[in-house]
């Protein structure tokens, strides 16, 4: 086997092309680290996008919760009402047909 030697010169250009090859890939290594901050930051604004539309869209669901509960309010206040109408009419209705039976069999 025969062994061979580099001159002094070689090696330093061997040394200054590995050196452009290495600062090469830095510059894109640089560049994709760039392009992925870019992306993260993105997806980060997005993700805030979201959660600001979800915020909203929760405070738009709850008005239209109360504006429900407003109206089944009104609905069970109405029902209400309407109960004791009836029982009044029933109680009455009772009531007369009552005197009505005392007036037949006790003054006829």
């Amino acid at each position: 086997m025969a062994e061979e030697f580099v001159r002094k010169e070689q090696f330093g250009e061997f040394v200054k092309r590995m050196d452009e090859r290495f600062d090469h890939v830095n510059q894109r290594f640089d560049h994709m680290n760039e392009l992925a901050e870019q992306r993260y930051d993105s997806i980060n604004q997005r993700l805030a996008d979201a959660e600001k539309a979800r915020d909203q869209n929760l405070l738009h669901l709850n008005q239209r919760f109360d504006h429900l509960n407003q109206r089944f309010d009104t609905m069970e206040r109405r029902f209400d009402y309407q109960n004791r109408i009836i029982v009044a009419m029933v109680t009455t209705l009772v009531g007369a047909v009552l005197a009505g039976l005392v007036k037949y069999l006790f003054f006829s």
